[in-house]
Formats: C-alpha cells, sequence, structure tokens
C-alpha cells in the first residue's frame, strides 16, 4: 500500500508540466559580434566537443569573444539556414529569460556595405517578403535575400 502511493506521487511529479517561463520574465537584450557556429566558436578555444550535437547550434560571438547561443524560432532562423548571414558584423535584440542561457531573437540587422540592415526574402513576383529563407508561401517559387535599409 504504501510502495503503491510512492510509486503514485513519483509518477505524478514526472507528468508534471515542466516551470513555464514568461516573457514577463525576461529583459530585452542587444547582441552586437557575429553570428557563427558553435563548433566554429569553440575550435579556436581549444575546447573538446563532439561536433554533431553542436553543428547547426549558432551563436553569436561578441567582441570580447563572449559565446551567446540563440534560441532558433522564426525570429532567429534565418541565422540557421542562410550562411550570409554568419560572420559578419550584426546586431540582435532579443529577450533573456532567467536561469536559461539563450537569447531569444526579436530581430536581426546585419553589416551590409557598412551599415545594418535587417535581412528578409521576397518573391518578386508576389511581393511578399519574410523573414527566413523558404520557398513563396504563395506561387511556391524562389525567394531572394534583399537587405531592408534601417528605419528613420
Amino acid at each position: 500500500m504504501i510502495l503503491s502511493s510512492v510509486v503514485w506521487h513519483a509518477l505524478l511529479v514526472s507528468l508534471a508540466p515542466a516551470p513555464a517561463f514568461s516573457a514577463a520574465g525576461s529583459e530585452p537584450v542587444t547582441l552586437t559580434g557575429r553570428a557563427v557556429e558553435l563548433a566554429a566558436a569553440l575550435k579556436p578555444l581549444g575546447v573538446a566537443f563532439d561536433p554533431e550535437p553542436v553543428a547547426k547550434q549558432v551563436v553569436v560571438q561578441g567582441p570580447d569573444g563572449a559565446i551567446t547561443p540563440l534560441i532558433s524560432d522564426e525570429a532567429s532562423r534565418a541565422l540557421f539556414l542562410d550562411e550570409r548571414l554568419r560572420d559578419r558584423p550584426l546586431e540582435i535584440q532579443g529577450r533573456r529569460f532567467p536561469g536559461i542561457p539563450y537569447v531569444q531573437v526579436t530581430s536581426i540587422r546585419v553589416d551590409e556595405q557598412g551599415q545594418l540592415r535587417t535581412p528578409e526574402y521576397s518573391c518578386e513576383i508576389c511581393a511578399i517578403s519574410v523573414r527566413y529563407p523558404q520557398t513563396c508561401p504563395c506561387c511556391q517559387g524562389p525567394m531572394v535575400l534583399r537587405m531592408r535599409p534601417a528605419e528613420r
């Protein structure tokens, strides 16, 4: 009888949802540096690592060498999918959550001819712009990387 109540308690605890992180507990951050794959950031440091688990992780390496991992989602997906946006100066606006080392990106601006610009992917036929590389959601045609000028 006692054993079964312990088992039920353990089962209920294991099924309980993980603590949720809300935007209310986050703080805004601005990161500057370069977006690079984690493996490229670790290699010159002489850190031993298994390449496969970190193969696609993108981080921001700051001017001081500090490495900040990014949460992969719709706002940051272009950095994960399009290597043309990596290894060049950038500025990221995002949110940092307590207890999580990752930053959630809200906007990206990369250096293009000496100016920070927002990358977007456009369909020349449908006049649709999206945040990350993909086929056009309307005509299924290719989308072209363009750099939107900074808002004034």
